[in-house]
């Protein structure tokens, strides 16, 4: 049993990427926070989602959030001292109809006002142009940013781990939070492996599980979780290395990962559910769809599969903020996009949670938005 003190000036429940992150950009500001995690750093959530890095969004704190997290992977070694294994390969968003295809031309106008000066409208030939195998009989367009593309959430994470105890962060792993103790409408204390840690600020980074430690502390966190499949082929190639490709209408996936080719596509009747085990029977629904957009994929082999869980909020933005329980502050419903957002919402937040005032203004995501009426969809979601 890991050896906890009885204090701490800021205590972390979750060692995802998103709550490492947080550790790390805490320490480096001077603060000496505690990092729990109840099982492996980045076992979870994180270690089963795709490896996308993207800025291409629907709404413009997204597209800010991604620009950053971008700037900081490029710089990651020099910061963090170990590689984020970045590979800017992009990412194709393909359209089928016409609604679709105004969505990104708005996007695309709004991205480019917001400073993301390399994504482009595609016609289907400039689509075709880019992934020669691609099926465009029905295609209407696309958007293409080549500054987008891939990360390592292995490499990002235990990077994170190990600059933020270089910091003086406190991580621990193999311990979880077993009750958030509350003194009117103040947070004073975590219990976690036996031990009563006092602490005035408790951050919430549980991801799927971020309601069940809300609830903990009285807190409704609206974020559900839902399972998600990916699938990797055998050996598998096309004429053109592929970036990240995204088809709109079914949300079908893919990009290239090792010498295969990783699959995904979000399923609509999934329920909410803590089950990581992998539907089989899902795999042929998505081969439907897959091989109409990718026809060379009807030779394909499946080596694996797995599953993991999108943590997702009411309106699939991120909740970053102090809750109305004094500090007790939330960082979760990231809705598939934690890894991607991971390094700039720890510098974010710490900036915030520090008084040194963030980059990035976090209103978009307050937790109260949805009491407010102020919440604003983001629709760019896979």
């Amino acid at each position: 049993m890991a050896d906890l003190p009885g204090s701490a000036e800021c205590v972390i429940v979750g060692g995802g990427v998103v709550g490492c992150s947080l550790a790390y950009h805490l320490a480096r500001d001077g603060m000496r926070p505690l990092l729990l995690e109840r099982g492996d750093f980045g076992a979870g959530s994180t270690a089963r989602c795709a490896g996308g890095v993207r800025q291409q969004f629907s709404t413009e704190v997204n597209v800010r959030v991604g620009m950053l997290s971008r700037r900081l992977l490029e710089r990651f070694e020099d910061e963090v001292g170990a590689t984020a294994d970045f590979r800017p390969i992009g990412y194709l968003f393909v359209a089928t109809d016409a609604a679709q295809l105004e969505q990104l031309a708005r996007n695309v106008e709004m991205q480019r006002a917001a400073g993301l000066h390399d994504v482009r409208l595609l016609g289907p030939g400039e689509v075709a142009g880019i992934v020669p195998d691609l099926n465009v009989d029905d295609v209407t367009g696309g958007t293409f940013c080549p500054s987008d593309g891939l990360a390592g959430p292995n490499e990002v994470t235990s990077g994170y781990v190990a600059a933020a105890r270089r910091h003086g962060a406190r991580v621990v792993e193999g311990v979880g939070v077993d009750a958030v103790e509350r003194d009117g409408d103040a947070v004073v204390a975590v219990v976690a492996g036996g031990t009563r840690i006092s602490s005035p600020l408790v951050v919430n980074c549980a991801g799927p599980y971020a309601a069940v430690v809300g609830a903990m502390a009285g807190v409704d966190v609206p974020v559900r979780p839902f399972r998600r499949h990916l699938f990797l082929t055998e050996r598998f190639s096309l004429r053109r290395d592929p970036p990240m490709t995204v088809d709109m209408r079914t949300s079908f996936y893919f990009h290239p990962e090792g010498d295969g080719l990783l699959l995904g596509m979000s399923d609509p009747a999934e329920p909410p559910s803590f089950d990581t085990n992998v539907d089989w029977t899902f795999l042929e629904h998505l081969v439907e769809h897959a091989t109409h957009r990718l026809p060379a994929l009807e030779g394909a082999a499946i080596r694996t599969g797995w599953a993991g869980l999108y943590e997702v909020s009411p309106d699939h933005q991120a909740i970053v903020g102090e809750s109305e329980l004094g500090g007790f502050w939330l960082c979760c419903g990231f809705s598939g996009h934690g890894f991607m957002q991971a390094p700039a919402i720890g510098r974010i937040l710490a900036a915030e949670i520090t008084g040194a005032g963030s980059e990035i203004d976090l209103g978009p995501f307050a937790p109260d938005r949805f009491a407010r009426g102020a919440s604003t969809p983001e629709a760019a979601v896979i």
